[in-house]
């Protein structure tokens, strides 16, 4: 399975080819819920009032898990590695990232924004 990150459903609605190609071969996806919040906030912030639920229908495709208190842990566990190899991850995607590691799952982005060597050690990540 493919645990994806906000960037790439945004790119995905935006229809940017290669992540089009690469979300439509994936037979299961997932996503945190922290990153249908974003791109919900990102369609209300640009559209003026927002049909939220036909919005969030347009990537129903990919199934959210709950933010929870055992990823809560794991997230300060990941924090404590990171600044202690003198690397930070901004909450939202170091919360991202901790509910992709607790699914076993690559997490899938379309930005830079979790480029550090250290989180790479702990997890997999592929830039698309």
């Amino acid at each position: 399975m493919a645990f994806l990150d906000s960037s790439v459903i945004i790119d995905y609605l935006d229809g940017i080819e290669h992540v089009v190609a690469f979300v439509d071969q994936q037979s299961h996806l997932l996503t945190s819920s922290i990153c249908v919040y974003e791109v919900l906030h990102g369609e209300v912030t640009s559209h003026g009032e927002t049909d939220v639920i036909g919005a969030r229908q347009q990537f129903g495709r990919v199934e959210a898990i709950d933010f929870n208190e055992t990823i809560a842990i794991e997230a300060a566990r990941m924090q404590d590695r990171l600044s202690s190899a003198g690397e930070m991850l901004p909450v939202r995607d170091l919360l991202i990232a901790a509910c992709a590691r607790s699914t076993g799952d690559t997490l899938i982005v379309s930005d830079s924004d979790f480029d550090t060597e250290s989180l790479a050690q702990m997890m997999d990540v592929q830039v698309l």
